[in-house]
């Protein structure tokens, strides 16, 4: 090799280290300007992504977002490492004659990108079944997202993002998985795409049979009875309802319940609807009736209670939800009973409390001669004898009758009627004793003597 070219030679060389120099600096000077914003993570074992952001101190420890992706299935799985991204496609041809949005290379032909498309920029030929394995493993290798998820990397994340795939069985990540999406079988959109021409980009999710209803009173009563709700995209997401207040139908009113569902774009739906509990029917009374009661008797609402009852609608009621009020009269108290639901009041059954301050009163009771040889018994004690009472009803069956044999000396004390002051041998003392239902209680006596 003459001089010459040897001098150009080291020319190219020296070139070359310079550039070298040059590129290396810049890079430097992009870390240092913080031109890299982001840290891409990919955990390969729970199919999920997460963004982290740098702290204060230039780490990229804050996680931003996360992403539910699908990684290569068994047999061409995603190769474990770190790399940086090398280029962006916004469409990209895909093994297999289909094509990826928002394509970011990270190593050979490994790729974040959307789920394929069956057509070279037709949004509208999606291919349904596999974007409906998003959260599993599905691809030849490259890492499939929502199309709004690639876009966000596409756009925020610049050529040189570092990127590490790693697997991790413990933790999808400190942001948890994202809930993947489901497509009916028609649905030939991604509903995540921004594109003005997304039939699904306005959609949100709806909410069946929640409406304004009546329900009897007592009756069982299920809030999602009838209630279901389908996604954006028209799948069942009933189960995801959620309901927010509560109707006792022991207690009648109107109730306010709400029903919300979000689906996995995000997306809500809400409606307030009112649920009437109808008024019980007329409740039955049993033991509410008119009573005599005696002077001391003290009128407190277990006494009132004693013996009543309610039931309403065949259903019996709690005695401590029988509501009494007790009103003093001269006389009496009028005790009113009803039944209490809620702060309300229904039906309502009186009685008249009187008092009874009389004993009864015994007639036909005086002092008799007996026959010679007589000894009297309670028959004859009883003839001519009667008891009426103002409120009880007593015969001279309920009277007791004693008779006591007394001495001369005693019977000499209690004859003081008889003028010629006759003395006997022996003379007998009767006592009636009688009392009312109350317990209001006569006494009288006489004496019976020869």
């Amino acid at each position: 090799m003459n001089k010459k070219g040897l001098s150009i030679k080291l020319s190219v060389v020296f070139l070359a280290a310079a550039l070298l120099v040059i590129l290396s600096a810049h890079k430097a000077d992009a870390a240092e300007k913080n031109d890299v914003p982001y840290l891409i993570k990919v955990n390969r074992y729970h199919n999920t992504i997460t963004v982290y952001a740098k702290d204060e101190m230039g780490k990229y420890n804050v996680p931003v977002k996360a992403f539910v992706c699908s990684t290569g299935k068994k047999g061409t799985q995603t190769v474990l490492g770190t790399y940086n991204t090398k280029a962006k496609y916004r469409w990209k041809a895909l093994m297999g004659d289909v094509w990826g949005q928002y394509a970011t290379r990270i190593v050979g032909g490994i790729l974040f990108h959307s789920v394929y498309y069956y057509e070279y920029k037709n949004p509208g030929s999606l291919a349904t079944n596999e974007y409906n394995k998003l959260g599993s493993p599905a691809s030849h290798g490259c890492i499939r997202l929502t199309v709004a998820d690639a876009k966000w990397i596409y756009d925020n994340c610049p050529v040189g993002t570092t990127v590490v795939i790693y697997d991790d069985k413990s933790s999808p990540g400190p942001l948890g998985k994202p809930e993947a999406i489901k497509l009916h079988a028609s649905v030939r959109w991604d509903p995540t795409d921004p594109g003005k021409d997304n039939p699904y980009k306005s959609k949100k999710p709806q909410l069946y049979g929640v409406k304004n209803k009546s329900v009897p009173w007592g009756s069982e009563l299920n809030l999602l009875e009838g209630i279901t709700a389908k996604s954006s995209v028209g799948t069942d997401i009933t189960k995801s309802i959620n309901v927010k207040g509560k109707a006792d139908t022991n207690i009648p009113g109107t109730y306010s319940i709400t029903y919300s569902v979000k689906d996995a774009l995000g997306r809500t739906a809400a409606k307030t609807v009112s649920i009437k509990v109808k008024d019980p029917p007329k409740p039955v009374f049993t033991g509410v009736e008119d009573r005599i009661i005696p002077l001391n008797a003290e009128i407190t609402r277990d006494y009132a209670l004693e013996g009543v009852s309610a039931t309403i609608g065949g259903k019996p009621v709690d005695a401590e939800n029988i509501d009494v009020k007790i009103e003093t009269r001269k006389e009496s108290y009028l005790i009113s009973y009803s039944v209490l639901i809620g702060s309300l009041s229904y039906g309502r059954a009186d009685a008249c409390f009187t008092i009874d301050r009389e004993a009864p009163v015994l007639s036909g009771i005086s002092d008799r001669t007996l026959e010679p040889g007589r000894i009297p018994d309670v028959q004859y004690a009883l003839q001519g004898v009667t008891v009426t009472d103002n409120y009880s009803n007593i015969t001279p069956e309920n009277i007791t009758v004693k008779i006591k044999e007394i001495p001369w000396s005693i019977t000499e004390s209690l004859d003081e009627h008889d003028e010629e002051d006759e003395i006997c041998d022996y003379a007998f003392l009767v006592t009636y004793e009688v009392s009312d239902n109350v317990g209001n209680t006569r006494v009288v006596s006489a004496v019976f003597k020869y």
